[in-house]
């Protein structure tokens, strides 16, 4: 219970009426996953996280990508070398996956399934904002507010933002399921 009544007093608190790139963020969270959840099929879904979850880890895994990304930019920040080198990946993987894994269309998705999406689609943008927060430098982290901090930079939010989309996708994961391909 305590994480609902810091989430409130978090909200509670919030600036809501002056702009700042913490509102951006909260509304463009907001809103890209909802307007995600209309455009996106399942096959574009599973794309999406799962190109996710390998530019993470191979950011994570293999340094020498930000450091090639160092030697060409000359960045002298490693946060902006792993940023940098997250959305390459990302694009780069997104782009493959597309054309070659995933073809499937969430055209045959009955309406009861929208819901699911809706939420499934929030949670993904979550996570990446997440990741994307997370590459920043400290220095530019710690000017966002208590609410940007508490839902997507403070402990645990990495781990809930890392198993969110999964578990949603296994716990709720037949709604989205073509039922002519169980066939």
């Amino acid at each position: 219970m305590d994480f609902y009544n810091s989430l409130l007093e978090h909200i509670r608190v919030f600036n809501w009426h002056s702009p700042s790139w913490d509102l951006f963020i909260v509304l463009g969270w907001l809103i890209a996953g909802v307007m995600y959840a209309f455009a996106a099929g399942k096959g574009r879904i599973m794309n999406i996280l799962v190109s996710v979850f390998m530019a993470k880890l191979l950011v994570i895994e293999a340094p020498f990508i930000g450091d090639e990304i160092n030697r060409r930019f000359n960045l002298a920040d490693p946060s902006w070398q792993q940023l940098i080198a997250f959305v390459a990946l990302f694009a780069l993987i997104f782009m493959f996956m597309s054309r070659y894994a995933f073809r499937t269309s969430g055209d045959s998705r009955h309406m009861a399934a929208f819901p699911f999406t809706v939420v499934f689609a929030i949670a993904q943008v979550g996570l990446l904002i997440n990741i994307i927060v997370g590459f920043l430098p400290t220095a530019a982290t710690e000017n966002f507010s208590q609410l940007v901090r508490f839902l997507f930079i403070d402990y645990p939010a990495d781990f809930v933002w890392l198993i969110l989309p999964l578990i949603l996708l296994v716990a709720f994961g037949k709604m989205i399921s073509d039922r002519s391909e169980l066939k």
